[in-house]
């Protein structure tokens, strides 16, 4: 029998709720809805009265999160709206009601991982686009072709964290003069030439692949757009609760909060929260996670 999609745990969900303060009646904005994980254990923690509005740039993690919620008996209290951070934000500032909560979860999905038309994945071979929203913006096959080196450079550096970026980049614009890169197979084959097989655990190719696709989808701008938005965003005493995978970006969520509790708001997460170990060994994705979460305080200083 074959595994729904939603039946993978989402990361601390535990802790996410005990952070998030959930209760009856409640309003969460859930800004990376998913596969609905973190939308259905909220649902369940505010019955039954509590209510989610669930936004994804991604149009099939809706599709999904509906899905789910419809089989656990919970869709009739939440709406769904495929937008950015900043759109779906943008629609939250014109409802009646502000929200008790918002979360991102930021990073890849496994359903994203695991589907090769993609091109997230280096393990299977597939178009390489790359974009969480497949209906606008350049795919990665088309940021290959027209990047400058050095947007390239800070790509595969800053963003994948690649030592050899440099040695990456110069060598992929003068290998795009001859073909444009296509498929992800076609990419990672070029990476295994220029860096050869190194030793250890993680294919040579994995933080090229990860800096292109946070360059795609430009998620350190949208991250960095995103977050006073949601804070000004939430009702008076709303929770801000922010899920990292990426050190840039967890560095960032970092240096936001800690700024808007020098004004005023009330940071709940002193340090990042962590996956337990028991976590970490049964949800391999959940071991680079650092959980956040600010509260807005009574006087709106955003």
């Amino acid at each position: 029998m074959t595994e729904a999609p939603w039946s993978h745990t989402p990361v601390m969900a535990g802790e996410v709720m005990a952070l998030l303060g959930a209760a009856p009646g409640h309003f969460l904005a859930d800004l990376t809805v998913g596969a609905g994980g973190h939308a259905a254990a909220f649902l369940r923690a505010t019955a039954p009265t509590g209510t989610v509005c669930a936004c994804d740039r991604d149009r099939r993690a809706l599709d999904l999160a509906r899905a789910r919620l419809e089989e656990e008996g919970l869709a009739s209290r939440a709406r769904f709206v495929q937008g950015t951070f900043t759109e779906c934000l943008a629609q939250l500032a014109a409802g009646e009601r502000r929200p008790d909560a918002v979360l991102i979860d930021l990073g890849v999905s496994s359903m994203q991982l695991d589907d090769p038309g993609r091109g997230f994945s280096l393990r299977s071979d597939g178009p390489l686009d790359m974009r969480m929203d497949e209906t606008r913006g350049e795919t990665a096959s088309h940021f290959l072709q027209h990047a400058r080196q050095s947007e390239l450079e800070q790509a595969f550096g800053e963003l994948g964290g690649e030592p050899s970026a440099q040695k990456i980049a110069r060598a992929l614009v003068e290998r795009r003069t001859q073909r444009p890169f296509r498929s992800t197979g076609d990419l990672r084959s070029f990476l295994e030439t220029v860096l050869g097989r190194r030793g250890g655990k993680i294919h040579p190719a994995t933080r090229t692949f990860q800096g292109l696709r946070m360059a795609v989808n430009r998620e350190l701008p949208q991250l960095t757009e995103a977050l006073p938005a949601a804070l000004a965003a939430l009702a008076e005493g709303g929770r801000l609760a922010v899920i990292s995978f990426h050190s840039g970006e967890d560095r960032l969520v970092k240096a936001f909060m800690q700024s808007a509790a020098a004004r005023g708001h009330e940071l709940l997460t002193r340090k990042a929260v962590q996956p337990s170990r028991e976590e970490s060994r049964s949800n391999r994705r959940s071991r680079s996670a650092r959980l956040r979460v600010l509260r807005k305080s009574a006087r709106d200083s955003a």
